[in-house]
């Protein structure tokens, strides 16, 4: 069985955030950048027979795949790797105990999803575990979403909140590129918000930008190639 190990102070009451893998690794992407600007500390990790097997290096450190991070009253669970489908409910079983032990004053859960046409922007949608959290994404970005499915370690995270009662809200932002960090930067003004910190996302927004140009220049060449290709299949074979 997965388990909890904390090895630092924690804050009482946190606001916990979750920061898996997801699409256009938007999840990761903002938790790391949270790690960095507010030079969050590491208190913990989780420990798993399916994830000892993977060592992450950071600054010649080798460090466990899952880990927690604290800063104030901030505590952040943040995973540079995929978690096997089969060992989602392990792992999440794990948090989810861990959870009710801490007493979260808050849980955000985030994640990226297929979605945004291009040039649309990047949308962030938004559900909560209970009724009147909306309010706190009161003149934020996020969308409410009334009907979908959800899947992967925050559904099963956000399932267990509402049925314990937990305070949790779910942030999905749409993607269309992966890596994507303009819907990362997107992530964060919404988590400014909710945290009540000031984190720039400038740098964010610039990496994004340079990322989604590099993007548009392989789509035209690809579009160019398909394009030369179709144009020769229209022509004679013979002349």
């Amino acid at each position: 069985m997965a388990r909890i190990v904390v090895t630092g102070k924690l804050p009482e009451k946190p606001v916990v955030v979750e920061g898996f893998p997801s699409k256009g690794f938007v999840s990761t992407i903002a938790a790391n950048y949270m790690i960095r600007e507010l030079e969050m500390k590491l208190v913990g990790y989780v420990d798993s027979k399916d994830m000892n097997n993977i060592t992450v290096i950071h600054e010649s450190m080798p460090l466990r795949p899952i880990r927690i991070y604290a800063s104030d009253a901030i505590v952040l669970i943040y995973s540079e790797v995929m978690v096997p489908f089969a060992s989602i409910a392990d792992i999440t079983d794990a948090i989810n105990a861990w959870l009710e032990k801490i007493n979260p004053s808050l849980v955000i859960l985030m994640a990226g999803i297929t979605g945004a046409e291009q040039g649309k922007g990047h949308e962030i949608l938004g559900v909560t575990s209970r009724r009147g959290l909306e309010q706190m994404l009161t003149g934020s970005k996020v969308r409410l979403i009334k009907d979908g499915v959800l899947t992967g370690v925050s559904s099963n995270i956000l399932v267990h909140c509402v049925e314990r009662d937990i305070p949790a809200i779910g942030l999905m932002a749409e993607t269309e590129y992966s890596p994507d960090a303009i819907a990362a930067a997107t992530m964060i003004e919404v988590l400014n918000q909710l945290l009540k910190v000031r984190i720039s996302s400038e740098t964010l927004l610039r990496m994004g930008r340079d990322i989604e140009e590099e993007f548009r220049k392989i789509l035209r060449q690809m579009k160019k190639g398909r394009d030369g290709y179709l144009k020769m299949e229209e022509g004679p074979m013979y002349g």
